[in-house]
């Protein structure tokens, strides 16, 4: 139906795809956002055991890689005293990030992990840099910050400019007075 006054034109072809976002800051970063929160859930399900390590897509019962504990010189005083299992520090999101995961076994011990206030910080041992947790405005710090079931992984990430931690580096992490030495990167 055409309004009185109303020319009878047809619109002029809309642009789609990357052109839409060219000269659009905001648009660009969003999108940036979207792809890396993909990952990031992604890579969390993964890790929950919901997919098989295959790519298939069914589900399985474990993950390699959550299963087998990071190698730490001193893990059973870390489980004794903070109430958690290290499974391990690997680089994800191209290399740009490494993923920090543990298992809780004491929330009450685990609970100084999850302070908002204390500031995570992980030591690359063969250059001495300190990485830390981002925290872009949008979404707050990439880490776990509520509060934690007995047998539940959970996760933080290290922002890794120009890829710098390599798999096979050995890193550190603290967390106010927690802290985990001599840890392999994957």
């Amino acid at each position: 139906m055409i309004r009185a006054g109303m020319k009878n034109h047809p619109s002029p072809p809309r642009r789609r795809g990357r052109q839409d976002l060219e000269g659009r800051p905001l648009a660009r970063l969003l999108s940036g956002l979207v792809l890396f929160m993909g990952l990031v859930i992604s890579s969390h399900a993964l890790a929950s055991g919901k997919h098989d390590d295959k790519g298939t897509g069914h589900a399985s019962g474990s993950v390699a890689a959550v299963s087998k504990p990071a190698k730490v010189p001193w893990k059973g005083y870390i489980k004794r005293q903070w109430g958690v299992e290290v499974l391990y520090v690997r680089r994800t999101a191209a290399g740009y990030m490494l993923e920090f995961r543990y298992r809780v076994l004491d929330p009450k011990k685990a609970k100084p992990l999850i302070v908002r206030k204390t500031k995570p910080v992980m030591t690359h041992h063969e250059s001495g840099a300190k990485l830390v947790v981002p925290a872009p405005e949008t979404t707050g710090p990439m880490r776990n910050t509520f509060n934690q079931v007995a047998g539940q992984t959970y996760w933080m990430f290290f922002s890794n400019p120009a890829k710098l931690v390599k798999p096979g580096d050995h890193v550190d992490i603290r967390i106010g007075k927690f802290e985990v030495k001599g840890l392999v990167v994957q």
